[in-house]
């Protein structure tokens, strides 16, 4: 009674008589949208990676964990998102970026030598001045005969490498000489009961090379390259070597060495015809597990048929401690998430009363440009381009106001499904803003431009009045708004005056009907929503009247993207009746449920579906399916938003009410 999974078998071509369970998914795979709430930030900051997106942040608490505090300066991220808790985001998707001169914090961990020899360097995972404040030290491990290591940043809890055991730390090499193969190498046992076996890897290198055959054609400084990555160069006389120099020593990490003579595989000039007598000895130890428990060590030598060669291994705690903090100890804590340690050269013991403070790190804020946020776009993006797939539906380059960057801003944002947020520099009225963007060409529902009036905003951490872009503001309240919404007539938090405000200059009827007809959104106060601080226009950059509501380019990107998101599983399905009908139930469901929850819908024929959805012979005609095609054409109509209440008004004595 054999059981299969649907597809699995063909039912039209079975042999043996028998009872045949083909298991079938559910006919209709119901869809669930896509979140709609991850506003995209780029800027500065003080800590995190550059150009990579980090997710999964939900406050600004977790954020200044990532990217460091709020900071007074331009393009700061930290400041971005503390305004986004005021608006009620709570999905922020952060790029950081520098102007290339950040480093990373750093301190050297040394023994108690006269003179004190570095044992390890711990540098700051992330380049920035948070990890300027980050202290190590390291004091006597739980365990007889270990270490603790202690790495502490402030406001996290610490880090602590317990129980850290003496190992085999590297080795000092004798080459010996006349080697044929690279012999087998055993580390003696560890002293203590419970200790872990040290186990090494040894190679070979050429010491020298003869001449066997000085060829023809060379000259002087000419390299000749041999198997195994070695490397000569050559002295030569009319054209024949004469004498060889190791230049790259090479390494065979196995087996035997090349037989002798052994011919170049090529060279850097054209001399041909010349043979090389190598000479090999012991190349360089590495230490594949350090072992634990050690005091001492020993390494024995077996085969490869050389003379003199030999490996005195020294044995410390510290390349122990520095694999304890880049790869953690298995079973009791993960790699460190504040440092990445390198070793250094002490075999000595710690000191055990100092405590290290990293420094030097920099954050590379004070190049940074509008061009650096918006970035390059390839293999490796930077800037804004590092959003890409990253799940964000609008987007916020902090304080950008550079108007050549807009079309880019627009083009990704239509691309990636991400509604792009930019204002004009400060104190650009609303009739240069409309000039500006006119002049930039950008004409499109995936970008919202502001008027520059810049907002300012109360600074509680670095206790000061800030002036901010306005486009933080509103695409804050733009990424925690439903996608059928609009931010119009939405008060904004955070923000304590514009700078038109501060003059006592409220914008009048026409300013404001000036910004809506020029593709802007001006943020004024008072609102029609009362005093408050509101975006006036909920438009887009589009002359579509059709397309220029903020609503439309939210809906139509959380359409369009939760299909693109759920029917990947298609391409590649048998055309059948079924899978038309099972794929236009899906999406019958998903746009019922987005009815019924009033976010699509004819308001003035509410019973009936806001939305159709065909997949039928009528638009898949048979010359399309032949090639492979096959279409499902979908119409919804969206709620519309109120911009303009009309209240007609008659009172008077005379006149006549009929209840309705």
């Amino acid at each position: 009674m054999p059981v299969y999974q649907a597809g699995s078998v063909n039912v039209t071509a079975l042999q043996a008589p028998d009872l045949y369970v083909i298991i079938q998914p559910p006919s209709v795979a119901y869809i669930n949208g896509v979140a709609t709430d991850g506003l995209g930030v780029v800027g500065v900051g003080s800590w995190g990676p550059v150009n990579a997106p980090m997710m999964g942040i939900g406050d600004s608490a977790q954020a200044q964990q990532m990217v460091g505090p709020v900071t007074f300066r331009p393009h700061d991220i930290a400041t971005a998102v503390a305004i986004g808790d005021q608006n009620s985001v709570q999905n922020y998707i952060l790029v950081r970026v520098t102007d290339g001169t950040d480093t990373a914090a750093s301190a050297n961990l040394v023994d108690t030598q006269g003179s004190p020899v570095t044992g390890m360097t711990l540098t700051g995972l992330y380049t920035g001045v948070v990890g300027n404040g980050i202290t190590a030290s390291i004091v006597a491990g739980t365990a007889a005969s270990t270490y603790k290591l202690s790495i502490q940043r402030a406001g996290l809890t610490p880090e602590v490498f317990d129980n850290v055991g003496m190992g085999v730390s590297g080795g000092t090499v004798t080459p010996g000489t006349a080697f044929t193969s690279v012999p087998s190498l055993s580390i003696s046992a560890p002293q203590a009961t419970n200790g872990v076996q040290a186990t090494g890897a040894i190679s070979l290198k050429v010491l020298s090379g003869t001449i066997a055959a000085g060829g023809t054609g060379y000259v002087t400084g000419d390299t000749i390259t041999l198997p195994n990555g070695v490397i000569l160069t050559v002295t030569a006389s009319a054209g024949v070597i004469t004498a060889l120099a190791v230049t790259n020593a090479g390494s065979l990490t196995a087996g035997a060495v090349p037989t002798n003579p052994v011919a170049p595989s090529s060279t850097s000039g054209v001399g041909t015809g010349a043979t090389v007598t190598l000479t090999w000895g012991l190349g360089t130890f590495k230490v594949i597990n350090p072992g634990v428990g050690y005091t001492s060590a020993t390494a024995t030598l077996t085969g490869g048929a050389g003379t003199g060669g030999s490996i005195a291994l020294s044995v410390s705690v510290w390349l122990n401690l520095v694999n304890a903090v880049n790869n953690g100890q298995t079973g009791l804590r993960g790699p460190s998430q504040n440092c990445i340690a390198t070793l250094g050269t002490s075999v000595n013991a710690p000191n055990l009363t100092q405590t290290y403070t990293l420094s030097g790190g920099t954050d590379g804020a004070g190049g940074v440009s509008d061009t650096t946020l918006v970035g390059a776009d390839g293999l490796t993006r930077t800037g804004m381009y590092a959003l890409r797939k990253s799940g964000a539906q609008v987007g916020n380059l902090v304080d950008c106001q550079t108007s050549t960057t807009w079309a880019a801003q627009l083009a990704f944002g239509l691309q990636e499904g991400i509604y792009f947020h930019s204002a004009n520099p400060p104190g650009t009225s609303v009739t240069a803003s409309a000039a500006a963007l006119a002049s930039a060409g950008v004409d499109g529902y995936g970008f919202a431009c502001l008027v520059g009036d810049w907002c300012y905003w109360q600074d509680n951490v670095n206790g000061v009045n800030r002036m901010v872009s306005p486009a933080t503001f509103s695409s804050a309240k733009q990424a925690a708004t439903s996608p059928e919404q609009s931010i119009l007539n939405a008060p904004l938090g955070g923000i304590i005056a514009t700078q038109r405000s501060m003059q006592n200059l409220p914008y009048s009827d026409p300013e404001i009907a000036l910004a809506a007809t020029s593709r802007l959104e001006v943020i004024t106060n008072p609102a029609p929503v009362g005093a408050a601080f509101a975006a006036r226009t909920g438009r887009n950059a589009s002359s579509d009247s059709s397309r220029n509501g903020d609503n439309y380019t939210r809906m139509t990107n959380y359409i369009a993207f939760t299909i693109a998101s759920a029917y990947g599983y298609v391409p590649g399905k048998v055309q059948t009746i079924n899978l038309r009908r099972n794929t236009k139930g899906s999406m019958d469901a998903f746009f019922s449920n987005l009815q019924k929850n009033n976010m699509i819908g004819d308001v003035n024929n509410p019973t009936k579906p806001g939305w159709s959805v065909q997949i039928d012979a009528n638009n898949n005609p048979a010359s399309q399916i032949a090639l492979g095609y096959m279409v499902a054409t979908v119409k919804v109509i969206y709620l519309s938003i109120v911009r303009y209440f009309l209240v007609n008004i008659e009172g008077g004595q005379t006149v006549t009410v009929t209840p309705l």
